[in-house]
């Protein structure tokens, strides 16, 4: 006796499909891709793991079970007469015998531990000309699913006009692989068995088959060995090599396509999320270059202010250093000691009203100078601020759209977004950074006592007290250095070797003065600049983290593309 067999390659290829898809599902599930998607992915998955599908039709009586159960070898269908006219009997492998109805739905759920039930399922129908108003419909629900419906009839009963109705709903809407069957041959001769066969063959071409796969099959005989008249064994060839086949190749394409279409599905929903982190990492990257623009345009400013500054310092040096060399001679440092005798100026006077003088005129104009240059400064910081505050703005104004995938990570965003616009808020308009605290208290400078507003507003006067702080410094040092100078005593013969030692001096203050100022300017700009950038923290790590989620599906989309493709 011949069996129905699902060749080896065809169940590997199944059992690699569904590795697919389940790998598909837990990837949408992991990622939260959009809900509709998860749907269909979930029906494909339930329908790639589905066994063939076998769906038996035919009135109450026309031998149905007794038929299933001989083509199948094993007691699958119950042959109770009341099981079969109230309910459909879907029946499939189970480790054991089991039963279980749903009145509601009028399906009687088996299971029974027959090795073909692995790879096929049976729906074994009510009658079609059942009372149940409800059977026929139920009998259409399964139907869109089956991979080969068999039309039963019992050999003198083929004018049945409820089966062929279902037939004509079934031809036109599903055009299903359809075969027909006479059963209970056995009872008949093999003449009427013809005679049959052709009445049947004639209404299935009226009904649009051309060439009707028919088989007159008895069960009985089957039963008692008898297979070389039963009819069962050219049935089965057919099924292995017309349904089975074909089927498999035919589900599996099927399968391939559907799950390759979702695949797609979510792999454009990854583009719409990469598309919006090339926006924030747009904006972010924006944010980064307006800190580091401005920055640079504030140490431009800081450049020219000192170099406008050092050229004043050596104008000022270079009429000091002038008043020495005419001041400065035998006559003349003879003739103020011989006038000091007689009360008048002293050389030594007169040095130390030229270096207070000196002292004096250079911390005056250079406190000018700075004071033009602080609004440039102030208006770089201010800006870099500004414009921070605004990117985030709008960063946070740009909307994500509810149905697609990482709600878990756009809810995170959006708290992440908030929170840094708060804080941000909080900082441009609290943080004593803006004071230039650090800056002040590293060096020592007293600014406590000076009215500085907080936040934002405090940035001209922060530049201006460490502008200040320089010039104290210079000053102070310049009336030092000028001070021993003068208390080490002055001959006209050893001129030139003062006026260098006094140069001297002088230098290393400007070159002090220069340091200070831009040192202590360019630290308190960037110590604002990567405060602010350290606000940012959380959101780079939450970028860090989607791109490395975006960039993990890639690869584990390229590698089930790649499955599939064998497949």
């Amino acid at each position: 006796m011949s069996e129905i067999k699902v060749q080896e390659e065809i169940r590997e290829k199944r059992t690699a499909i569904k590795s697919v898809g389940v790998a598909i599902a837990e990837i949408a599930e992991r990622y939260e891709t959009d809900a509709e998607t998860r749907d269909r992915l979930a029906r494909q998955i339930d329908h790639v793991n589905e066994n063939f599908l076998f769906v038996i039709i035919g009135e109450v009586n026309a031998g149905k079970s007794s038929f299933v159960n001989a083509l199948l070898d094993a007691p699958i269908c119950a042959i109770s007469h009341d099981i079969c006219t109230q309910d459909v009997q879907k029946i499939s492998y189970g480790h054991s015998e089991e039963i279980i109805r749903d009145t509601h739905e009028h399906i009687t759920k088996r299971s029974y531990p027959a090795e073909i039930l692995k790879e096929i399922t049976i729906v074994d129908t009510p009658g079609t000309n059942s009372r149940e108003l409800d059977h026929q419909m139920i009998t259409e629900n399964f139907i869109p699913l089956s991979n080969l419906v068999v039309f039963v009839f019992q050999v003198d009963n083929i004018h049945v006009q409820s089966a062929w109705d279902l037939f004509a709903k079934i031809k036109e809407a599903w055009s299903k692989k359809v075969i027909f069957v006479l059963t209970k041959k056995d009872r008949y001769t093999e003449e009427e068995i013809s005679n049959y066969t052709g009445t049947l063959t004639k209404y299935a071409e009226e009904s649009g088959i051309g060439n009707p796969t028919i088989f007159a099959t008895s069960a009985k005989l089957e039963s008692e060995g008898n297979t070389s008249e039963s009819g069962f064994d050219p049935l089965r060839a057919y099924i292995n090599d017309n349904v089975l086949d074909t089927a498999a190749q035919e589900k599996i394409a099927e399968d391939v396509k559907i799950l390759s279409k979702l695949l797609a599905d979510i792999e454009q929903e990854f583009d719409l999320r990469q598309e919006k982190l090339d926006q924030d990492a747009a904006a972010r990257k924006r944010i980064d270059e307006l800190m580091m623009e401005k920055e640079k345009l504030a140490f431009s400013n800081i450049d020219g202010l000192a170099n406008r500054c050092m050229t004043n310092y050596d104008r000022q040096t270079n009429a000091t250093l002038q008043e020495l060399r005419e001041g400065i001679g035998f006559f003349k440092l003879t003739f103020k000691s011989i006038r000091s005798i007689f009360g008048g100026e002293t050389t030594k006077k007169w040095l130390e009203d030229l270096s207070e003088n000196h002292v004096k005129e250079l911390n005056e104009s250079t406190n000018r100078i700075l004071q033009d240059g602080v609004d440039a400064i102030k208006s770089d910081i201010t800006y870099m601020v500004v414009g921070v505050k605004n990117e985030l703005d709008a960063l946070n104004q740009a909307e994500v759209k509810p149905f697609e995938m990482f709600r878990e990570l756009d809810a995170r965003r959006t708290e992440l977004l908030q929170s840094l616009r708060t804080n941000l808020t909080d900082f441009i308009e609290k943080s004593p950074i803006f004071k230039g605290e650090g800056v002040f208290d590293e060096r020592g400078v007293d600014y406590k006592g000076v009215q500085v507003a907080g936040g934002i507003a405090a940035i001209g006067t922060a530049i201006a007290v460490i502008s200040q702080g320089a010039v104290i410094d210079m000053t102070g040092g310049v009336a030092t250095a000028l001070g021993l100078l003068v208390a080490g005593g002055i001959a006209a013969t050893q001129k030139g070797k003062y006026i260098r030692k006094v140069r001297e001096a002088l230098d290393e203050k400007k070159i002090m003065f220069r340091t200070n100022l831009e040192s202590n300017l360019k630290s308190y700009i960037d110590l604002i600049r990567q405060s602010i950038n350290d606000q940012f923290a959380s959101f780079d790590q939450h970028l860090v983290e989607e791109k490395g989620k975006i960039a993990q599906f890639r690869e584990e989309a390229e590698r089930l593309k790649a499955k599939l493709e064998s497949v």
